[in-house]
């Protein structure tokens, strides 16, 4: 017969929720301290950490995007206006849409990351709140993961 797990201690339903909160530091701090003193810590500290760690990746390559779209636009939309004004012969269709991106673009930026930001405050505080109450808390797809990457 397998015994089921003890519920955390309020201690460690607090520790686990400020892994959850406060983000990538505080996480790191409380899973390397608490790693080998209680599994319900560890495996939500380490969760929290690659949920932070997903995060940065994601934020990173999408900005990261959108800038490389911004100077591509601009780099074609100023060559163009220099073959335009050369050739004096009003912009054509093309050079005016790599305009609207060059001046459009870097405001998407905060379009995305806003709501991303967001997204990422409800989703760490809803796995404080969890976990704060001793209950198991487990991100879709990546807590199954982190799950597995224990085990071994």
């Amino acid at each position: 017969m397998t015994e089921l797990p003890l519920a955390p201690t309020s201690d460690e339903s607090i520790l686990a929720a400020i892994s959850h909160f406060f983000g990538f530091l505080v996480a790191l701090i409380v899973w390397v301290t608490q790693k080998d003193k209680s599994h319900f810590v560890r495996f939500q500290a380490i969760q929290a950490l690659a949920f932070d760690l997903l995060v940065s990746v994601i934020t990173f390559l999408l900005v990261g995007c959108l800038m490389a779209l911004t100077f591509g636009a601009m780099t074609v939309g100023v060559s163009g206006m220099a073959f335009t004004v050369n050739q004096n012969e009003p912009s054509t269709g093309l050079v005016s849409l790599f305009i609207t991106l060059m001046t459009a673009v870097p405001f998407l930026i905060p379009c995305i990351v806003f709501p991303l930001t967001g997204i990422v405050f409800v989703a760490r505080l809803i796995a404080a709140i969890q976990t704060f109450q001793g209950q198991d808390f487990h991100y879709p797809w990546l807590g199954k993961w982190v799950e597995l990457y224990l085990e071994q």
